[in-house]
């Protein structure tokens, strides 16, 4: 409610009454308040620790609710769209499993087993020279591609012939060319 600015509101009313004929509060309420911006509000009055409960969130509040949503967001959104993108680039919803297939250097490769070796013995088995053993990329939780990459690029020749994920314990999900050189 505003109230116009017409100096101290006198003890006793021109008009006879109680109540300022204005605001309907007693004078003496009046002169109690203080005034802001020509605003004369009781909850402008309050001392700091009363108005801290009228439902105002304080700085630790709103940092708290600002993680929540983070954390939240976090937990809904990366799911769904680790799940389509993975479906786009590995052929499966099941972000958290291996992949079905892989789609690398223009070509797809599709999943071919597990299989037990090491690296230096996946580089040995193939035969194409100055072939190097190379991360490639993760999926989308985390798991890493790797290949025995040839250094010359297509379209003269391929970039691998097969593709590594470590299972662990020496095992490792192989992805063969589709369709040869």
């Amino acid at each position: 409610m505003l109230v116009e600015d017409t100096g101290p509101a006198p003890e006793v009313p021109a008009h006879g009454g109680t109540h300022s004929r204005r605001t309907g509060i007693p004078p003496s309420s009046l002169m109690a308040m203080s005034k802001v911006g020509g605003i004369d509000d009781p909850v402008w009055t309050l001392p700091p620790s009363e108005s801290a409960q009228l439902g105002r969130p304080t700085g630790r509040q709103r940092v708290a609710g600002i993680a929540l949503l983070a954390i939240i967001g976090f937990g809904v959104v990366y799911p769904v769209a680790a799940a389509v993108l993975s479906r786009q680039d590995y052929g499966t919803f099941a972000f958290w499993k291996v992949p079905s297939r892989i789609d690398y250097c223009g070509r797809r490769y599709f999943d071919g087993g597990p299989q037990r070796g090491s690296p230096a013995l996946f580089e040995s088995q193939d035969s194409a020279r100055d072939t190097r053993w190379t991360f490639l990329s993760w999926t989308f939780s985390g798991r890493s591609i790797y290949a025995d990459v040839n250094p010359v690029k297509p379209p003269y020749s391929v970039c691998t012939m097969v593709l590594y994920i470590p299972l662990g314990g020496g095992r490792w999900e192989t992805y063969g060319l589709s369709g040869g050189p």
